[in-house]
């Protein structure tokens, strides 16, 4: 009865070695290496995308907090116009470069 019961302790150390290393031997395979390169790749892919996602969610609070606080609001009312963002008179259109066009009637607020 003991030799078979040592029998049986054998058996099924041998079948888990068994699979143990055949799990080894898959994971170290061309196949299964790639499939790690794989996940490691996507699990970096979405960790970038989430930062970069953040990073914009905070930037845009930033620049929000920073407007509030710095920028003085234009007799109009319209703070956004100072960006070209909000709403724009017919004489003020944005030109070529994406800045607010020069109105020739302005006169400088200052001199040197």
């Amino acid at each position: 009865m003991r030799r078979l019961f040592w029998v049986g302790v054998g058996a099924t150390g041998a079948v888990l070695l068994a699979r143990r290393l055949e799990r080894a031997a898959r994971r170290y395979s061309p196949a299964g290496l790639a499939d790690q390169v794989e996940a490691a790749g996507g699990a970096t892919s979405s960790a970038l995308r989430d930062a970069a996602t953040r990073f914009r969610t905070a930037r845009a609070t930033r620049e929000a907090e920073l407007v509030d606080q710095l920028l003085v609001t234009p007799e109009a009312g319209d703070a956004g116009a100072v960006f070209g963002r909000g709403r724009t008179s017919g004489q003020h259109r944005p030109g070529a470069s994406g800045r607010p066009a020069e109105d020739p009637t302005d006169e400088p607020l200052y001199e040197f």
